[in-house]
């Protein structure tokens, strides 16, 4: 029997325009949050579960072909559809001080839908998704009324929910909530988090935030929340814990261009999850010197999933577009090894980390 796919997305393919603000401008430039949450996935699956990592890339007439020649390379189980009546997804990005963002879609976009998806894709174990509470909460549906179609005792997969920057507002307070128990995974960063409270409540600590968000999710009490904060690494809350977890670089000067980061980060974290990544579960514990006593099992794979989702991230960002994979050695990009990567980033942030445990 074949086996499951670890991941698939509902991101986009999308040629992003990069406008850094100072007059820079960089065109035709391979993205789109589902192609780098594919791209975090694979960096964490290593070469050896390559083929566990899925998406979908929707090609217009515009397509670049060395873009299809340059995720091929990857050795994924990316599907490639061409439409030739219509323009590639594409976008504009504008960056300003105090790391502000702007974004717009400059062709029509084509979203994807659980219709669009494979039987293999369907049945993934982890899945990742940017947008409205009310389209995750459709999804989810939708994806589970299809894998109980394909078969009957079908567990529910791991999903991860990156809410779309529009709507993470106050008035979708309620609405995220009712979202949020739909999902084992919501990750807004710092400045989305905030403006859900924007009306008054500023003042809240993040974990009075994350509390506040998770008010009312039912019987989900499982639920994690990773606040994504840039130079600053993120917070995973997760059972009554937070944990911080520094960015692996620690010079600025390593940062080229944060776009993507953050679907990199979500697709590491996904496939973390999964358990389909090197190093592994029991990698990770060794590394840490961590025990079943001290550490619970869901404690544990989590971390592992933030860890990967970290050092995925961290290569997303040292260039324009997507880091380069080494022909010769399928698990270095950017000329290093993502093992040797993980490795060092454990043994510096070791005492870091397990002092939060304690």
């Amino acid at each position: 029997m074949k086996s499951r796919l670890g991941f698939c997305t509902f991101g986009m393919f999308i040629i992003d325009e990069i406008d850094y603000g100072d007059g820079k401008v960089e065109s035709t430039i391979i993205g789109g949050g589902g192609l780098y949450a594919a791209l975090g996935a694979r960096l964490a699956s290593g070469e050896a579960n390559a083929r566990a990592v899925s998406c979908i890339v929707d090609k217009g007439s515009d397509f670049p072909q060395e873009f299809q020649a340059l995720i091929e390379t990857w050795g994924t189980s990316c599907i490639f559809r061409t439409d030739l009546g219509r323009l590639t997804t594409r976008a504009w990005n504008g960056y300003g001080p105090i790391q502000h963002r702007a974004f717009k879609y400059v062709t029509l976009k084509r979203r994807l839908e659980v219709e669009s998806l494979t039987d293999e894709q369907a049945l993934a174990a982890t899945f990742h998704m940017v947008c409205s509470p009310s389209r995750c909460m459709s999804l989810v549906n939708g994806l589970w009324e299809r894998r109980k179609a394909l078969h009957a005792s079908e567990p529910r997969p791991i999903i991860i929910w990156e809410p779309i920057p529009d709507l993470c507002t106050p008035a979708e307070v309620d609405n995220l909530r009712e979202a949020a128990k739909f999902v084992n995974v919501i990750s807004p960063n710092g400045g989305e988090l905030a403006d859900f409270f924007a009306s008054g409540l500023q003042e809240l600590s993040r974990r009075d935030m994350v509390a506040s968000l998770l008010k009312k999710c039912g019987d989900n009490a499982k639920q994690v929340v990773v606040v994504r904060e840039g130079a600053e690494g993120s917070r995973l809350y997760t059972q009554g814990k937070v944990l911080h977890l520094r960015a692996y670089h620690l010079d600025p000067s390593r940062v080229l261009d944060p776009t993507g980061g953050g679907n990199t980060f979500l697709g590491g974290l996904a496939m973390g999850l999964s358990g389909m990544v090197n190093p592994d579960f029991k990698d990770m514990s060794t590394g840490l010197g961590l025990v079943a006593e001290t550490c619970p099992s869901q404690t544990t794979s989590m971390l592992t999933a933030v860890v990967h989702a970290t050092v995925a991230a961290s290569y997303a960002i040292e260039q324009v577009g997507v880091p380069r994979l080494d022909p010769s050695d399928r698990e270095s990009w950017n000329g290093q090894s993502y093992i040797e990567r993980f490795h060092a980033y454990l043994g510096r942030e070791r005492p870091h980390i397990v002092d939060q445990l304690d």
